[in-house]
């Protein structure tokens, strides 16, 4: 009962600390032409529209706010501008998701409950953090990390009981047994289309800004080249047939057991592509304020993909806001006018930080505006997300060089601000 008294404050706090600026630019899911205006409209010929390849100018929107913009402008004149409906992908009901993700661990493979880790196991990992303290390093909090295992190994049990698991369920992590022996991770997230896989449970991974600059832990390059593991991350994706295929960076990463490295590994990171545009990317969760909303009117997490490949493959797969195309609601939607648009970017920066950090006056500068897809939820329709195109503005706090870059969201179908919604997960994760 209180879990739910608190989430009923917190929506009713939310909600009190919208801001409230000129309602013409603000639009809080989507209501674009959907779903009966759109198939009304749905052969009609889009007109094409103006869009600089530069913007450079300077406007004050608040008596508070400067803002800047010396911004290249990324635009396709000539792609269409689709909006499809989607579906969540519940992985722990999807038979065919399941098998295919069940058939790349390999035959003979056990499904188990997660089962508490034995004194043998946490002893090792207790070993190895004696040996790493003193040397800095930011891969273990020394006072805390120590104390949890010191406490987790007297606990500890010689053979830890294993409970079969007949099918997934969401929000709980498994154990998949091989005949050798070894032992994969997966973990289905709080929400039914999230999920982590890890080929070994006993590692984990990073990507190579996870280490501070002191650490002791010496990378190298990686015993495959970028390419073949481009192959291999592509292959993957195809077998589970997820729809977020669409490379948008590539990092270096690693993965290391009790504090050793092990292998040096590339980093995919896909999302969903519409007719070639892609769409927005989850920023990484560790770098993340908790307070900042993951999704751009979402009914969940974007969707992305995260794969880790090394020389033997695949060892770590983290999806977030998987989904399953439904219909095309619209096949070329009309934007609205590039002017519009970059007139609510400025005008909502400027109301957004307008007299912030108690600073009589304040300067931003946009330094990139793109067009991108984000997922809305379908009016009237919780279980339904629809993928429109957006124009995302990335602008800085120039005299606050550790200010980190803020996005910002304006439809590019009404040119309306969108307003960023928190997810089921990260509301239940406020309440507790």
């Amino acid at each position: 009962m209180k879990r739910i008294i608190a989430l009923f404050l917190l929506l009713l706090l939310l909600a009190a600390c919208q801001p409230t600026p000129e309602q013409e630019f603000i639009v809080n899911r989507a209501e674009e032409p959907l779903p009966a205006e759109a198939e009304s409209s749905a052969e009609t010929v889009a007109v094409p529209i103006d869009v600089p390849a530069h913007v450079s100018e300077q406007r004050d929107p608040t008596e508070h706010v400067t803002v800047v913009v010396d911004a290249d402008v990324e635009f396709d004149p000539n792609a269409p501008h689709p909006m499809i409906e989607v579906g969540a992908l519940d992985i722990t009901q999807d038979e065919a998701y399941l098998s295919a993700l069940l058939s790349l661990v390999g035959s003979g493979a056990t499904l188990y409950e997660k089962w508490t880790d034995t004194k043998e196991e946490i002893g090792e990992w207790l070993k190895s953090a004696y040996a790493y303290q003193g040397q800095l390093g930011s891969l273990v909090d020394l006072e805390i990390a120590l104390n949890l295992m010191e406490q987790q190994y007297r606990n500890a049990p010689e053979s830890p009981e294993k409970i079969r698991a007949d099918r997934l369920e969401t929000g709980k992590n498994y154990y998949l047994e091989r005949s050798d022996g070894s032992i994969s991770l997966i973990s289905v997230n709080f929400e039914p289309n999230s999920l982590i896989y890890a080929r070994d449970m006993r590692d984990s991974f990073c990507t190579e800004d996870f280490l501070a600059p002191d650490d002791p832990i010496v990378l190298t390059d990686p015993t495959i080249s970028e390419a073949d593991a481009l192959k291999k991350a592509e292959a993957f994706l195809k077998t589970l047939g997820v729809e977020c295929d669409c490379l948008v960076k590539t990092e270096r990463g690693f993965t290391y057991r009790y504090y050793d490295l092990r292998e040096m590994l590339w980093v995919f990171n896909f999302v969903r592509a519409i007719d070639g545009t892609p769409s927005i990317d989850r920023p990484d969760s560790f770098m993340t304020s908790p307070d900042t909303p993951s999704s751009v009117g979402a009914p969940w997490a974007p969707e992305s993909a995260r794969i880790y490949v090394g020389k033997d493959g695949v060892v770590c797969a983290n999806f977030w806001g998987l989904s399953k195309t439904k219909r095309v609601a619209v096949k070329n939607a009309q934007l609205c006018d590039f002017e519009k648009v970059l007139d609510a970017g400025i005008r909502q920066i400027g109301y957004l930080h307008d007299g912030a950090m108690g600073r009589p006056h304040h300067t931003y500068t946009v330094t990139d505006i793109k067009l991108l897809y984000a997922m809305q939820t379908k009016k009237d329709d919780l279980s339904t997300g629809v993928y429109q195109p957006m124009w995302e503005f990335t602008y800085i706090y120039v005299e606050e060089p550790d200010w980190q870059p803020q996005k910002l969201y304006i439809s590019a179908i009404t040119g309306g601000h969108v307003e960023p919604r928190r997810t089921t997960k990260e509301l239940m994760r406020n309440a507790e």
